[in-house]
């Protein structure tokens, strides 16, 4: 089975999910029988098979994060990668620290507030030799804060969270497989032209996509997963979603 370098944006300072985030990271908050956001992300790719290394961008109370990742150490590669930019920049900063590991092997980007089943990182890989491969899913509802597509034909045109509701055809679930030598390069040369681009200091990492479409729009592919594969925890409400749903699916 092929594996993939797994890359967990957690640099954020999680301040929607305040004042459980005043003393420790967003990944760390706790969700269901002491556990928290981060160790179900890194157990379900171990239980995957998918991921044999991961690295994991950090920011805000990294001491925290760098020291819980300690219990994983004997199971599986990881590490962390450090952005002193956390305060200041989104997340498409964050993942340009993490350029320079990006041309080594194959590898997958998600979300920090993100959980999946296991069987989420084994659905979306691919026998293409190149791909920069976008996850979707489908919805009957779409809110503002969702990532949502457009589309003309079968490709993709369009990820952002201001789109029309008229217009939105599925939504980005923040999880991205790179792979093949051409499409790492591709896809670390335009990360690092637009970490350049200070316009860009402040956007998400998903704008890579919308500017590599602006040049070529057969660049970007896509996989879907069922809404019901995973889950982002960015609101209150979102942890008390998890906690009833957590012995069953995640």
């Amino acid at each position: 089975m092929k594996q993939y370098r797994l890359f967990i944006l957690s640099a954020g300072k999680g301040t929607r999910l305040w004042p459980l985030t005043k003393y420790n990271p967003k990944s760390l908050v706790e969700l269901s029988d002491g556990s928290c956001i981060l160790e179900r992300q890194v157990r379900t790719a171990i239980e995957s098979g998918v991921i044999d290394e991961i690295s994991i961008i950090t920011g805000y109370m990294h001491d925290k994060i760098e020291e819980f990742i300690k219990r994983f150490e004997k199971e599986i590669k990881i590490n962390t990668i450090y952005n002193p930019f956390y305060d200041m920049s989104n997340n498409l900063l964050s993942l340009w620290v993490a350029n320079h590991q990006m041309n080594e092997r194959d590898f997958i980007i998600t979300n920090g507030d993100n959980i999946y089943l296991a069987d989420v990182f084994k659905k979306i890989q691919t026998s293409k030799e190149e791909t920069i491969q976008v996850t979707i899913d489908y919805k009957d509802d779409y809110d503002m804060d969702d990532m949502k597509i457009t589309f003309d034909g079968d490709r993709i045109t369009r990820i952002h969270k201001d789109i029309a509701m008229e217009d939105i055809k599925a939504e980005s679930v923040g999880l991205c497989l790179v792979q093949g030598a051409k499409s790492r390069t591709v896809f670390t040369g335009k990360l690092i032209a637009l970490a350049k681009d200070e316009s860009y200091m402040n956007r998400f990492w998903l704008e890579i996509f919308n500017s590599l479409i602006d040049i070529d729009n057969k660049v970007i592919d896509y996989t879907e997963i069922d809404v019901k594969d995973w889950q982002e925890i960015d609101f209150h409400p979102d942890i008390e979603i998890v906690k009833k749903i957590f012995s069953a699916k995640f």
